[in-house]
Formats: C-alpha cells, structure tokens, sequence
C-alpha cells in the first residue's frame, strides 16, 4: 500500500499554541485552544450536529480534521482570500492570505499504533450530496477513497523528505470524462482524530515561503519538538 498523508491547513500563528500544547485539539475539546478560526460558519454549525454516524461517537467538531492533500476547492477558497479570519478573541481580521497558512502533515499508518480514535470518509462531511460514509479500518483506506483523483498525472510538487509524491494539480469537477463528475467531493475526503493529535504523530510542518520557514523554525527550536519545517510552495494553491 501507498504512503498516505494526512494534512491539516491551519494559520501559522497557531503553531506556537499547539507546541505549547503538545497537541492539536478538536473544536469540542474539553480544553479548547485559542485559534484562529477561517472555517465557513455554515460548515462548523453542520458539523456541529448529528447529521453524521461517526465510528466513536460525537459530532464532527468533536474531531481534529484533516485532508489527504494540501490542495482542495476549501484551501483554494482560503488562498484566493474568499474566508474571512476570525482571531481568538472573536476580532475579523479580514480575508485569510497565502502568506499566513501553513500544513500540518501526518503519516495515516501512523494513528493505529498510536491508539489514535481514528476514521476516514469517501466524501467531506459538509454536504448530504452525496452521503458520505465512514470507516475506521485502515486497511480499507486504499479502497474507500478514490485515490485515482488524487493520484492522476500532472502531480504538484511532492514532499520528498517525508516520501510524498504529490498530489494532481487539478481538482474541481470536470464532465466529462465521468471519473472527474465528483472530483472536487472526492478530493475533499477527510481523515478525523477524536479529540486531540499528539506532535508525536506530525511528520512535518509545511509552509509556502522562507520567512514563514524562518518564523516557525524559531518557535519549534524554542519548544524542542524537532519536528521538520519545509518550505514547499508547490504545495499552496496561488
């Protein structure tokens, strides 16, 4: 099977709360961090809900959320400035820019040894059309999402420090051909951790320009977590 990775867009001025933390933690944590929020309301008060049978239990928002590639239609929409930031204190700081995001990125093997509450969905758990579905085996990841959009030639830029490929650079939906007809949906499945993420499980922290690398690199140093700071620009939809 593949390397998969998992990886979590989140504003780069959050980092230092997570290392701080040692965790990255899920909207309904018990102890919930201040972050910086540029989720579209609509989708956290959906994901808020019971509209989703998840294998633990809860509500999406009680789940850290991450995609199978840095680039889908929703970071594309926080790239080209349509999602207005929100600062922990409730403040709108205006549109979300390039320049102020960042990857979280985890191996998927990764979670069952760690004990992880883990599952995976064919479709982002945002919309009822289509349905998505479920699982928390992860041997049934390379047949439960549709790995062939995400695999199809011309491929980004990859990841070669951490053995990521890359991902195809296109991903809004297309017909036809019919294999494109929910491109955008099926780029858009999601890998959930309930609760919390350990740092334990990133493999790297990637970001889209040197200064942003220079920033972060100083405040992993300081918190002695090691973790692996790229710069990929590749990665960032512009």
């Amino acid at each position: 099977m593949p390397d998969r990775f998992a990886f979590r867009q989140v504003d780069y001025r959050d980092i230092p709360t997570f290392l701080a933390d040692g965790e990255i933690r899920s909207k309904n944590h018990g102890a919930p961090q201040r972050c910086h929020q540029t989720s579209l309301p609509g989708l956290v008060g959906l994901r808020g809900t019971g509209a989703f049978t998840l294998p633990y239990g809860g509500v999406v928002n009680d789940y850290v959320a991450f995609y199978f590639s840095p680039l889908t239609s929703f970071t594309c929409s926080i790239h080209r400035e349509s999602v207005e930031v929100i600062d922990p204190n409730g403040v709108k700081l205006g549109m979300s820019k390039l320049d102020d995001r960042a990857f979280i990125v985890c191996r998927t093997d990764g979670f069952p040894a760690a004990g992880a509450p883990y599952c995976f969905s064919d479709y982002p758990l945002n919309s009822m059309a289509p349905l998505p579905t479920l699982s928390a085996d992860i041997g049934q990841l390379e047949t439960h999402v549709q790995w062939s959009v995400f695999d199809d030639y011309p491929l980004t830029p990859g990841i070669p420090e951490i053995g990521y490929d890359g991902v195809c650079k296109f991903f809004f939906n297309k017909f036809p051909p019919a294999k494109y007809q929910l491109r955008k949906q099926q780029r858009m499945a999601e890998f959930l951790v309930k609760d919390a993420v350990s740092l334990q499980q990133v493999t790297c922290i990637v970001v889209p320009s040197d200064g942003m690398k220079r920033t972060i690199q100083a405040h992993v140093d300081a918190s002695g977590w090691g973790i692996p700071v790229l710069e990929k620009p590749g990665c960032f939809v512009r």
